[in-house]
């Protein structure tokens, strides 16, 4: 029964402080970099999940799904909201 125990995957609160913050940091500038990192966040986790299962060994949840929410957070920060604006501004954008 033990090793039944040890087999689950287990997520520390300090994981969750980091994507809650990141989260929050994106929540002061826009609704769409919420929604673009949350995805990431999720993305990082399911891709740390799918190598968790390839190696058999265990991982740090952290460094692949901030990396990934990092870099959709600047580039929606940066490149997709200046899009998604001047699409609104042009009457594009329904």
């Amino acid at each position: 029964q033990q090793e039944e125990e040890e087999r689950g995957v287990k997520l520390g609160l300090g994981d969750f402080v980091f994507y809650s913050v990141l989260l929050g940091r994106a929540a002061l500038f826009d609704i769409l970099t919420v929604f673009t990192c949350f995805v990431a966040i999720l993305t990082g986790l399911f891709g740390t999940l799918i190598l968790l299962a390839i190696f058999q060994k265990a991982l740090p949840a952290l460094p692949f799904s901030i990396a990934l929410a990092m870099l959709f957070y600047f580039m929606t920060r940066f490149y997709l909201l200046p899009y998604f604006l001047f699409l609104a501004a042009s009457n594009v954008l329904v």
